[in-house]
């Protein structure tokens, strides 16, 4: 029997079929996609005109979706028709109709995605494009600088070697907190050169000096299996701490009747950061501690220190330790549910403990029933750590046992490690007992970049916050135009970012009057005590930065740290 006159079965579909089905579903879906891409408008306006050409010449207007038996007739009537083409969209909405001029792919639907995505991309980049904010000074960046660097395109005025006259003017005028600019008198014969200048603001007050040693900063210090020199001759080290002592007593003294503004104090795992009364517009001598450890705190409360932590719980101002005890008093309120659990497992553990004591064993053999275990282990869970968070503020009275605490502390000298027995480092801007004047390291360079020829000028030691600001001050006067590249320590960061609670508690005028005898000029004393904003005002100001663009005398920067 034939093949062909065989009859089907009723179950089975031939494979042209399936693939004309399945050719048919995907011209279907096409045409869903554009039509729900294009606007009423746009889809209207070219179906318009292709209609009145059609209406003219009376075609009857047909199913595009129709299958014709004639496949050859079709593939005439329709032979440029495809998916991919621009006018297909409008030949399948429009009536059949000779081929469509050129004006009506105006109207593709290729052509009208571009100009949308290029009207969305315009509205983008003009509704995201972050606004400069230009200012006339800036604000006090309070983290330590390990570098700074100048550069502009025009020769900077000045050198990195320094005449005689160049050195002893502007260590006279560092020491005796002479400011050239301002202080001229007929008197003095004191070298004003900016070089001069240049030079005087390079220096600073610093204690151990050990030039064998690196002694800031103290971060990137690599983890060494030898001891120094101090960690093995106990007679060195007592000496030296003892030498330590009386300069750490000499500047909280001189900050205590605020002829020092500030000063740092560089331990081997935390910075500490002593500021005056009225500086940053906290009323009250204050410290800042950052990074901490538990047991850094734990030893602070032990010696009936109070103090707060800004930065926990997300940044609440106020906010306590968890699970700790400031002060003799329990902070931060848990959760109802988390109370109720700590109860019954602190009930458990007394029953625990008092079942022991019954049969006369000691409890101190087992470690786990140590009532603070359960505070203890709740604080590890925080993770704050060596972290932002961790950082501790200190005020009033409380900066004297603090400084008594760093006297005695052991945290505060390492006991392993090059710097095995050596004290914190003193940084200050202004002289003290058994300070060391040091000179900050500058090198200065042409830097051929893009084919444009720059100046730079590198200073690099510990920098002082109001190091970066004399800088700036001294070659924006001889300068149009510079950019500066900042590289703080990073443990010093959180120093900027906080803001006290109380900064209207201190008139502005009133504090710089209090800091008339701290070494500093007028504008200096300005900046330093201004009170930095809280987080809802300060969105224009930098918590700190690393590069500054100095134009038409003013500031902006880049790369803000929030």
């Amino acid at each position: 029997m034939d093949a062909q006159s065989s009859p089907t079965s009723p179950g089975w579909i031939k494979p042209g079929d399936v693939m004309r089905v399945r050719k048919l579903k995907a011209k279907r879906k096409a045409l869903q996609a554009r039509m729900s891409a294009l606007t009423p408008l746009q889809i209207l306006a070219p179906a318009k005109g292709l209609s009145e050409t059609t209406e003219g010449r009376g075609i009857k207007r047909r199913n595009p979706f129709k299958c014709s038996p004639n496949k050859k007739q079709r593939a005439e009537e329709d032979g440029d028709l495809e998916l991919t083409s621009d006018a297909s969209l409008f030949r399948l909405l429009s009536p059949s109709a000779p081929k469509q001029k050129e004006s009506h792919r105006a109207y593709s639907f290729s052509n009208i995605l571009k100009l949308q995505q290029q009207e969305e991309i315009s509205f983008k980049t003009e509704e995201e494009a972050p606004s400069v904010t230009w200012m006339e000074q800036l604000v006090v960046d309070w983290s330590l600088k390990s570098r700074v660097r100048f550069k502009s395109s025009k020769p900077l005025p000045w050198k990195h070697n320094f005449k005689t006259s160049e050195e002893a003017s502007g260590t006279t005028g560092f020491v005796r907190c002479l400011n050239s600019t301002s202080d001229n008198s007929e008197d003095r014969t004191l070298d004003t050169s900016a070089n001069a200048q240049f030079y005087q603001c390079c220096l600073i007050w610093q204690y151990p000096s050990l030039p064998w040693l690196q002694l800031f900063p103290r971060d990137n210090l690599k983890a060494a299996t030898q001891t120094g020199l101090f960690g093995t001759d106990k007679k060195l080290a007592d000496a030296l701490h003892v030498e330590w002592s009386e300069s750490l007593r000499s500047l909280h003294q001189l900050l205590r009747v605020r002829q020092c503004p500030y000063f740092y104090v560089c331990g081997p795992t935390f910075t500490c950061l002593f500021r005056a009364a009225g500086v940053a517009g906290i009323s009250q001598a204050h410290a800042l501690i950052t990074p901490t450890t538990r047991g850094f705190r734990e030893a602070m409360r032990n010696e009936d220190i109070e103090f707060e932590m800004p930065f926990h719980n997300n940044g609440t101002k106020s906010s306590q330790e968890p699970g700790a005890e400031q002060g003799g008093k329990l902070q931060e309120p848990q959760q109802e549910d988390e109370e109720e659990e700590e109860e019954e497992e602190e009930e458990k553990e007394e029953e625990a403990t008092s079942w022991l004591e019954n049969l006369g064993v000691e409890t101190s053999q087992f470690p786990n029933l140590n009532p603070n275990r359960v505070k203890l282990e709740r604080e590890k869970f925080k993770n704050v750590d060596k972290t932002a968070a961790s950082l501790v503020y200190v005020e009033g009275m409380e900066t004297q046992g603090l400084i008594n605490f760093l006297l005695n502390s052991r945290s505060c000298v390492a006991t392993t490690g090059p710097l095995a027995g050596v004290p914190p480092t003193l940084l200050s801007p202004v002289a003290f007992q058994g300070g060391t004047l040091k000179t900050l390291k500058a090198k200065g360079s042409v830097i051929r970049q893009e084919g444009e020829i720059h100046h730079s000028m590198e200073v690099s030691g510990p920098i002082l916050p109001h190091t970066v600001h004399q800088l700036c001050s001294l070659l924006s006067s001889a300068a149009d135009s510079y950019t500066l590249t900042l590289f703080p320590v990073p443990s010093t960061l959180p120093f900027s970012q906080h803001s006290p609670h109380d900064a209207t508690a201190a008139p502005q005028a009133f504090a710089q009057e209090g800091l008339v005898d701290c070494g500093f000029d007028t504008s200096m004393r300005s900046l330093i005590c201004t009170p930095r904003k809280t987080e809802q005002e300060e969105t224009d100001l930098p918590l700190t930065y690393r590069e500054v663009t100095y134009k038409d005398k003013k500031f902006t920067w880049t790369d803000k740290l929030q």
